[in-house]
């Protein structure tokens, strides 16, 4: 089989690998899928950093974050700065974004004159002296790969073939879900995309029929690569460490149902909130919480979700809001919870109930878009829109130890049906009939 120059735009990883809870969103998605298309012998990939405001910032970061992560990745610099001063810019801001320069000590010579050289070139940028430009040498390669959907002009990649993953069309078809922003960057993309010449990729069946139905696209230019949970979501059977992890985020002795998203509409969170407080009206649960995994700082519209778990005063104590959660500590709370309940009203593919499968944890979910392509007949399936559906399969998961074993058992088997490997697979099968065709 050809092997396949392909490059690979990593803007999202070098712009978040440093902060502390940086796998949000797509950031899991794009590092698992570059992991393992790195080691396929019919792929040669190389990574670049284009799609951002700032090429210097771009390139360097995603330089710097295949070197923290040692991935055997090509790397290609997308920035140049005349006349002749591309190196004095890499070196200078590359020293500066790894953070060298606040390492050296404060009255170090050449922490001074690298600080004097950084105020300087900036400077000269943002008086118009120099101008940094975005380059990128098109012709070493078969195809470019937008792994999200920030996309540059067509200019910026020539004629090469252009593989853009699709995560779901959230934005456009159920606009009232997001903020104005995010549904002015989808749409812009949406218009972005030539279906005669793009090629896509999508999480999902559900999430490539939509595609298919809102563009007008071809199926025959449009794949599935499905997710997969990451390696260390794996049942935790050491009680302590499951201890350890309730202690870190508030979560007290007794049984819990965990949820985990970021506070937004389509989570459905008020919904399961109410589900749950009924759950506690009608069965005298004395120890029974609701923990709700995600970052308050990566959610929006979310007054109704506050709202909700203040309409009972009697209750609010049982609700537990942890905020960021590590994976490591997440595959404990999957392990140590009574059920992982996800009633989400819109998914592109639904992450969070495979990781919860594969951590041997009961799912219940939403019997809607995307989720029971992934969950199949191994979670509850109820009405997103159906309060008293969710309560009641909340109550059965909690009282019945024989379906919370069958449903722990038929998790494990379907969660192994997914994996990262198998996705990097139909990418590069992506790939090759890209170049192939194009």
């Amino acid at each position: 089989m050809k092997k396949i120059k392909v490059a690979a735009d990593i803007t999202p990883l070098g712009n978040r690998f440093h902060l502390p809870d940086p796998k949000q969103g797509i950031y899991n998605v794009i590092e698992e899928v570059l992991t393992e298309t790195c080691k396929r012998p019919d792929i040669e990939m190389t990574a670049v950093g284009i799609c951002g405001d700032d090429p210097i910032a771009d390139s360097i970061k995603a330089s710097l974050y295949l070197e923290h992560k040692k991935l055997s990745c090509g790397f290609s610099s997308t920035f140049q700065v005349r006349p002749g001063l591309t190196p004095v810019y890499s070196n200078v801001f590359r020293a500066s974004l790894s953070g060298a320069i606040d390492r050296l000590p404060s009255l170090s010579p050449r922490k001074a004159l690298l600080v004097s050289l950084r105020s300087l070139l900036s400077r000269m940028r943002n008086y118009g002296f120099v101008r940094p430009d975005m380059v990128f040498n098109y012709k070493q390669f078969d195809v470019f790969h937008y792994p999200h959907t920030y996309l540059q002009p067509k200019e910026a990649t020539g004629d090469l073939p252009r593989v853009i993953t699709i995560y779901d069309l959230i934005p456009v078809i159920r606009p009232d879900f997001v903020t104005k922003r995010i549904f002015d960057s989808l749409k812009y993309t949406m218009d972005q995309i030539d279906r005669a010449r793009d090629w896509i990729a999508c999480i999902s069946e559900f999430t490539r029929q939509e595609f298919c139905e809102y563009t007008g696209m071809s199926p025959d230019r449009v794949f599935v690569t499905p997710l997969a949970a990451a390696s260390h979501f794996r049942p935790c059977t050491d009680p302590q460490v499951i201890a350890a992890a309730r202690s870190r985020y508030g979560v007290p002795e007794g049984k819990y149902f965990l949820t985990l998203a970021a506070p937004q509409p389509r989570k459905n969170l008020a919904l399961l909130i109410r589900a749950f407080f009924r759950l506690l009206d009608e069965e005298r649960l004395s120890d029974t919480y609701l923990v709700l995994a995600g970052s308050k700082e990566q959610g929006w519209m979310y007054d109704e979700i506050f709202a909700a778990a203040e309409s009972s005063p009697k209750h609010r104590s049982r609700l537990i809001f942890t905020g960021y959660v590590t994976d490591e500590d997440l595959a404990a709370l999957y392990s140590g919870s009574t059920a992982f309940v996800f009633p989400s009203l819109y998914e592109g593919f639904g992450l969070p109930p495979l990781e919860a499968m594969a951590c041997g944890a009961p799912v219940i979910t939403a019997n809607s878009s995307s989720l029971p392509e992934v969950v199949g007949k191994a979670g509850i399936m109820v009405d997103p829109h159906d309060e008293e559906a969710l309560s009641q399969a909340m109550f059965d998961v909690l009282t019945d130890e024989c379906l919370r074993r069958t449903l722990i058992s038929k998790g494990l088997e379907r969660a192994k049906e997914f994996s990262w490997q198998k996705c990097a697979e139909e990418t590069a099968r992506v790939y090759h009939v890209a170049a192939e065709h194009s």
